[in-house]
């Protein structure tokens, strides 16, 4: 018999290292057993757990079974003895079959069971999961744009998608926000230039109107459009006024815009507020009355009768006088209304009645008569859109409401005169006269560069300033030093003013006032209240130039002197439609 050969086990062990052990299994076959079972984790863990201990239906022993099935699961598939990629496909579909049955048990046997509410029964429904998967893909395709814009619902508007028309029309109407913000305006518009048949974008920056860029009416009223629709306005209705507010983000920032669009002749007319409701939520110890002028104020709102006459030019504060004033009577003990086109902010306790002009045989002065039979105490009228609104004014009782009556106009002398001539009869619209309140903007001068100097004698003396007090003033800047090298100042963009701050004149109407008022004597009346040594919008303004708030120049603009009024009686016309403040 032949030698049989020796097997020396010892040599053989050592030759089977721990790495050729390792590469008997792929490492990424037991992925493939293990995303099953992280599923049904998942489910387990996050649905039918929580179902079992919240309805007491067997927690511990329905997890022991599902820990067993999930074993069992794992071992059927991973150990499958047929070899080779059969065996891999066999295992998985054992796996998961297992895996499956399991997850069916459950809802079968706790959805019989008394203590689950039908709205409780647990649903595998995998509708929700399609639909998201459906949004998801559908997001893909959409757009990035760099605003959040929410209509008057808060739902957010879906930017169109990346490869249409609508999505650059969509980044054009954003560009219009974003550029308007960059330069600090607090109003833009968009409408037609009247030539060329191009449009004008116009921003109000610090109280003035600064053109900003013209466009080809083919590219702004698709503009336009856009922003109507996403404020869910009536696209198709290209005459009608129409307003909405919609909000816009981007990162942290976050912002209302009040939407105005109308038909104006040669095409459409966009307007954009930014933040309308926080532009007239302002004290007035914060409107900018000096020390005496407050107290006159306060007098004025005391006596609590009458009618108090607030001017200011469009554009100038004057939806602002009237809502902080207003605000400081108590809304709470007395009856207090007010009568608008467009309520510019919620006045708390206050009923703000909104005149609609559209509404057939409306006419504004007969609305406030109605207002002023129902026995109010005050009564804020946001307009005077004609003679006869005057005269309903003049025709309320002295004695019994306090009426504030807005106009657009400049100055206490001048808003008087424009009251008396709207009224018809002077010594009608004098007899319930108890004061007057004029204010206008002042553009600030930027903190950040604006320059010192030394003002010339002759200069102090035409301003009526003591040389001896006045050694300084402040004009505007626009450049600062950044390493010694001239820069665009980064807070006022180089225009030298940042911000706006009102000055006004007040004066309360004695009877020695309107007796002049009454026979017409201007002149008079205009004596009569300087007598009262209170500060005029002029001095007001010089004020500010001296404790360096603004410039001598912005002075000159703004107090530069205003046509007066004529004091001839006036035809009273049809209700007119209002101009924006």
């Amino acid at each position: 018999m032949a030698d049989l050969p020796t097997l020396h086990l010892p040599a053989l062990a050592a030759s089977f290292t721990l790495a050729d052990a390792y590469l008997l299994v792929s490492p990424w076959k037991p992925v493939l057993f293990l995303l099953p079972l992280l599923g049904w984790g998942m489910i387990i863990t996050r649905i039918y757990d929580k179902h079992a201990a919240q309805f007491h239906l067997g927690r511990r022993g329905w997890n022991i079974l599902h820990v067993t099935a999930g074993a069992v699961a794992f071992l059927a598939g991973f150990l499958m003895p047929i070899p080779g990629v059969v065996g891999l496909i066999v295992g998985l579909a054992v796996q998961c079959a297992i895996l499956g049955i399991d997850l069916a048990i459950y809802p079968l046997k706790a959805n019989k069971d008394e203590r689950v509410p039908e709205a409780h029964k647990v649903k595998i429904d995998f509708s929700a999961a399609k639909e998201a998967k459906r949004k998801k893909a559908e997001a893909k395709q959409l757009g990035t744009s760099e605003l959040v814009v929410r209509g008057p619902d808060k739902v957010p508007v879906a930017p169109p998608k990346a490869d249409s028309p609508e999505f650059a029309v969509r980044l054009g109407a954003e560009q219009i926000i974003i550029k308007a913000q960059a330069a600090r305006a607090t109003r833009f518009e968009i409408a037609p230039a009247g030539k060329d048949n191009a449009y004008r974008v116009v921003h109000t920056v610090d109280s003035l109107q600064v053109p900003a860029e013209t466009l080809p009416a083919a590219q702004a009223v698709p503009l336009i459009d856009m922003w109507k629709s996403m404020a869910k306005m009536d696209v198709q209705d290209r005459r009608k006024k129409q307003s909405a507010d919609a909000t816009i983000e981007k990162g942290t920032e976050k912002h209302t815009i009040r939407l105005s669009a109308i038909g104006v002749q040669g095409g459409m007319k966009l307007s954009g507020v930014f933040d309308p409701r926080t532009a007239v939520r302002r004290k007035t110890a914060d409107l900018g009355f000096l020390e005496t002028q407050q107290a006159e104020l306060e007098k004025i709102i005391a006596e609590g009768t009458g009618v108090v006459l607030l001017a200011a030019p469009a554009g100038q504060g004057r939806t602002t006088l009237l809502y902080s004033i207003i605000r400081n009577h108590d809304a709470y003990t007395s009856n207090v209304q007010t009568l608008e086109f467009e309520v510019q902010d919620a006045l708390e306790g206050i009923r703000q009645n909104v005149f609609d002009p559209m509404k057939e045989g409306a006419e504004f002065a007969t609305t406030l008569r109605s207002i002023l039979r129902r026995d109010p105490s005050v009564v804020g009228v946001a307009e005077m859109p004609d003679a006869a609104t005057a005269l309903e004014v003049s025709k309320s009782e002295a004695d019994r409401v306090r009426v504030y009556l807005t106009l657009r106009t400049d100055g206490a002398l001048n808003a008087i005169m424009a009251y008396a001539k709207a009224v018809g009869d002077n010594q009608q619209a004098a007899s319930a006269l108890r004061g007057v309140i004029a204010g206008k903007l002042l553009r600030n001068l930027c903190v950040n560069c604006r320059v010192p100097y030394q003002p010339p004698a002759d200069l102090l003396k035409k301003l009526g300033l003591p040389a001896d007090k006045v050694t300084q003033l402040y004009k505007k800047g626009g450049q600062v030093l950044i390493k010694n090298k001239p820069e665009v100042c980064p807070i006022c963009a180089g225009g030298g003013y940042a911000g706006v701050s009102g000055i006004l004149e007040i004066f309360s109407l004695d009877q020695a006032a309107r007796d002049r008022i009454a026979v017409g004597d201007w002149n008079g009346l205009r004596t009569e209240l300087r007598k009262r040594g209170l500060p005029t919008i002029q001095q007001a303004a010089l004020r500010k130039a001296v404790d360096g708030f603004t410039s001598i120049e912005e002075v000159m603009r703004v107090t530069a002197e205003p046509k007066p009024a004529s004091p001839a009686p006036a035809k009273k016309p049809d209700a007119a439609a209002p101009q924006k403040s």
